[in-house]
């Protein structure tokens, strides 16, 4: 069972224009509709703050939490295959893109992958983007309870080429919760318990 590591949250808004008011660090969940950030988060949060749907494109607005006053967690609109229009979905990759390129204090793009499907080219564009634009990101394999271990091995062997660090997760059974709390507390230099990572 993870530790509760987060305990004040708050919902700050949704945004359609890209938030540029934001001074504390901030991370970002990005990745393909339906892969599992809102659930994710609620997850990392211990709670149910970030609205979650079956529906995939749920999310269609930049979604921002304060978290025990010291940083942000954003949730963006998945992109893919999202039932949306191509002109609404081709709306919401500005504010996202202004948004990644210019938040002053972004400290971390977590990039969901549900590692039952690996990536898909919509995923390794956006690696090459964020690459190509320097932006500090960690893999967040999704939904790990539920794949097999050759789908596993598949999605690992794609992530080889990029080479990033990733992270294993199940909103589920909470994997990998501990890991990436502990990497956002690293990077907000937020003291934590060594003990608890061992």
């Amino acid at each position: 069972m993870s530790e509760v590591y987060f305990k004040k949250v708050k919902f700050v808004g949704s945004f359609i224009e890209a938030p540029t008011r934001f001074e504390l660090p901030q991370f970002v969940f990005c990745g393909r509709s339906n892969v599992g950030k809102s659930s994710l988060i609620n997850a990392l949060l211990n709670q149910k703050i970030a609205q979650v749907s079956k529906t995939p494109g749920k999310t269609t607005t930049i979604n921002a939490f304060v978290v025990d006053e010291k940083f942000y967690l954003i949730d963006v609109p998945g992109y893919g295959f999202a039932k949306r229009s191509k002109s609404i979905i081709n709306a919401w990759k500005k504010p996202i893109d202004d948004y990644l390129l210019n938040a002053g204090m972004l400290r971390t793009v977590f990039l969901l992958i549900d590692a039952r499907v690996s990536l898909m080219p919509y995923d390794e564009l956006f690696l090459e983007w964020l690459n190509y634009h320097n932006l500090n990101t960690v893999v967040l394999l999704t939904k790990i309870d539920k794949a097999s271990q050759s789908q596993l091995a598949l999605t690992k062997k794609h992530l080889q080429k990029f080479n990033l660090q990733y992270i294993q997760t199940s909103s589920v059974s909470k994997k990998g919760i501990d890991r990436l709390a502990q990497l956002i507390m690293q990077a907000c230099d937020i003291s934590f318990n060594l003990e608890l990572f061992s």
